[in-house]
């Protein structure tokens, strides 16, 4: 299969097809069915439980996504050659998975953006260019508001996104075909993510509080020791 080939694939993948496949009644899982929804089951959890104490892994993870989806989708809707819509995606990934990784803020805005956005997409399923952009839209306006308010946006946004996939991958992995069932799977899923997360950063704060604090401490003992010592010279002196 030649990169044109490839890219035509990728065009042509349509997601919602196969999560409708998948849980249609009396559908059989295969073994590729079975592994992709198992690594979809435990990267949502990860993302879920780990969101915001991992974010440099997983704004080169979803920059490399964004910026391959990005410049793919820009390329064949220019009608450009399916071998170089694939190299530029590349490209551009791998540049803003450098940028996620090294810049955090950045980072942030990227995972947020892409949390968000897959989570607007996969509830709203968009059925025209109109949809999709409220989606994206959507996404863009809780990356700028990750910016202002960092921790609690990219833990929402993170355990929300991980708990949704993780949820659904557990439910069609299990044969549960009920869609009560599965949102609250992926509710309580959710809420343990956003309450894992929080206990996690609570402790960081506290953990970063007491080194202040010991810092402190430690400067005000050697200016302590520093005017002790400047009185035993000014009374030697006398």
């Amino acid at each position: 299969m030649n990169l044109n080939e490839i890219f035509q694939s990728i065009q042509e993948f349509d997601l919602n097809a196969v999560v409708s496949e998948i849980s249609g009644n009396g559908h059989v899982l295969t073994g590729t069915e079975i592994t992709v929804l198992a690594v979809t089951a435990v990267s949502g959890l990860l993302l879920c439980l780990l969101g915001l104490k991992i974010i440099r892994i997983w704004a080169a993870l979803m920059g490399l996504a964004l910026g391959f989806a990005g410049v793919c989708t820009a390329a064949a809707a220019a009608g450009l050659d399916g071998t170089v819509a694939l190299i530029g995606g590349l490209a551009a990934g791998i540049i803003l998975a450098a940028l996620g990784a090294v810049l955090y803020r950045a980072g942030v805005f990227v995972v947020v953006f892409f949390s968000a956005g897959f989570f607007c997409i996969q509830v709203i399923s968009p059925e025209n260019q109109a949809m999709l952009a409220v989606c994206l839209v959507i996404a863009l306006v809780a990356a700028i508001l990750s910016v202002k308010f960092l921790v609690i946006i990219t833990i929402l946004a993170t355990s929300v996104c991980g708990g949704a996939a993780c949820g659904t991958a557990v439910s069609f992995l299990l044969s549960v075909n009920n869609g009560l069932i599965r949102l609250l799977l992926c509710v309580v899923i959710s809420v343990a993510g956003v309450l894992v997360q929080l206990l996690l950063e609570s402790k960081k704060q506290k953990r970063k509080n007491l080194e202040k604090a010991a810092e402190i401490r430690e400067e005000s003992s050697t200016a302590n020791e520093v005017e002790r010592a400047r009185a035993v010279m000014e009374d030697i002196d006398k």
